[in-house]
């Protein structure tokens, strides 16, 4: 089988009820990651369980860790990330998927034209190991946490990394062909006007066209987006945020998320659900 053709840029016009939007999505170059980065952490800046996990300790940097992956990532022809962008040339969101057991030469690999920062280069294999302990443990200070507090925030990390290394020894055994969506995130002020969808398309017609399968660990807030376009649930793990988190919201909190969705009130975060989501490839002709 000939390796596939890297994808070309692709205009997509998406009509939202009120604000008519034009995207192009492109690849990802090293010049966009200090703006998707930004992006990734505003976004995750209203996520209650992201927050329940930073209560008590010093706040980990969503910016420097989604940057680090980026730069430990970005180079590898194992990854896809892609930008949309709108006709005023802003970054409104980003997207990469990583492949398990494909064959390289198939992947539709578009890397970065530019280089990186003098000073900065490519990411070293201490910097890969940083950029998988950064996103494990979120870089929590636990010497600033009371005993009780570090032992609901290690009980919560212990049970979801258990979790996710049993789903993915399940969904991705030893020989299988597979993708998976390894971020995918959209600028606050742009959510709601088609930008997720027009990125999850592009990665599903990636998919098609390798004919494998694909999977997403999905947040609370986006797994109905993901399954308006074939993804289903296959798992879900369901956590009360009250039994780990150190402290209750308290007016603060509940009041910077009004209005988000999040469901947060003075005395609760609340059960936040994490589901992991499959969809299989359409082949033509099938």
């Amino acid at each position: 089988m000939r390796a596939l053709q890297a994808l070309e840029p692709n205009v997509v016009t998406n009509m939202a009820p009120d604000h008519p939007i034009q995207i192009t999505i492109r690849p990802l170059q090293y010049a966009d990651t200090e703006a998707c980065a930004r992006i990734t952490a505003s976004a995750f800046s209203t996520d209650r369980h992201t927050i329940v996990k930073q209560i008590g300790g010093k706040p980990f940097d969503m910016y420097e860790v989604s940057r680090t992956r980026f730069l430990a990532t970005l180079h590898r022809k194992n990854y896809i990330y892609v930008k949309a962008v709108d006709d005023a040339r802003n970054i409104v969101g980003h997207a990469g998927w990583g492949f398990r057991g494909v064959d390289e030469e198939k992947i539709p690999w578009k890397g970065p034209d530019d280089e990186l920062v003098t000073g900065e280069g490519r990411a070293s294999q201490k910097d890969e190991r940083k950029c998988k302990d950064n996103i494990s443990v979120a870089k929590v200070e636990k010497d600033s946490l009371g005993d009780e507090e570090k032992e609901g925030i290690d009980r919560l990390h212990a049970l979801e990394d258990a979790d996710m290394q049993h789903t993915m020894a399940s969904l991705m055994p030893p020989g299988i062909s597979c993708m998976y969506i390894s971020g995918l995130i959209i600028s606050p002020e742009h959510q709601s006007h088609g930008v997720g969808s027009a990125l999850i398309k592009y990665g599903n017609a990636i998919a098609d066209r390798l004919g494998v399968f694909t999977w997403v660990h999905s947040s609370d807030q986006a797994w109905k987006a993901y399954a308006k376009f074939g993804y289903e649930v296959v798992k879900e793990l369901e956590i009360d945020l009250d039994e780990y988190a150190p402290s209750p919201p308290e007016k603060a909190w509940a009041e910077k998320l009004k209005g988000t969705g999040e469901g947060v009130t003075a005395e609760r975060w609340g059960t936040y659900v994490i589901r992991y989501m499959k969809r299989l490839p359409e082949i033509k002709g099938l």
